[in-house]
């Protein structure tokens, strides 16, 4: 009975270790999301509406300050409102995609960390037209010798039989 009991306590606590594992790697990936900011197509909207809320604004205080027919000074402060908030917009998705592009550049610096790229020494060393001329005539001398060669041996055997 006693070893039935601890059995199902020590069931419970590896239960809740593993619960609170997940929870800790859950926590971490929400972190990290939250500081890569929004996605990439949520920041481009934004910075969109952000421009045209900008350039709205000022239309209708421009309107009202040039004396236009049927602006009021309440265009003049939704004109306002519109700029505060589009300016506003402009900001938060300027900084997202700032850090976006430095967390990109964080990873790639980690990547090249991790793999760096053969030395100069290592990598293959390209060769000029005229180098690569001469290597053709020094492989075909070479072809010719052994040809002469082979055909002097093949006639020295054939007059020794």
């Amino acid at each position: 009975m006693e070893d039935n009991k601890k059995e199902e306590v020590e069931q419970t606590q590896e239960t809740e270790i593993k619960l609170s594992e997940e929870e800790k790697a859950e926590e971490t990936k929400t972190e990290n999301s939250k500081d890569q900011g929004l996605p990439g197509t949520s920041v481009g909207l934004m910075l969109l509406a952000g421009f045209y809320l900008v350039y709205t604004g000022y239309k209708l205080c421009s309107n009202v300050l040039a004396g236009e027919e049927g602006a009021s000074w309440g265009f003049m402060v939704a004109g306002i409102a519109f700029l505060v908030i589009g300016a506003g917009m402009l900001f938060v998705s300027g900084k997202n995609l700032l850090r976006r592009n430095q967390a990109k550049r964080e990873a790639a610096e980690q990547e090249r960390e991790q793999n760096p790229q053969p030395d100069a020494e290592e990598a293959p060393k390209r060769m000029s037209i005229a180098e690569r001329a001469r290597l053709a005539e020094s492989v075909a001398e070479k072809e010719a010798q052994e040809a002469s060669e082979k055909e002097n041996t093949d006639t020295e055997d054939s007059d020794l039989e």
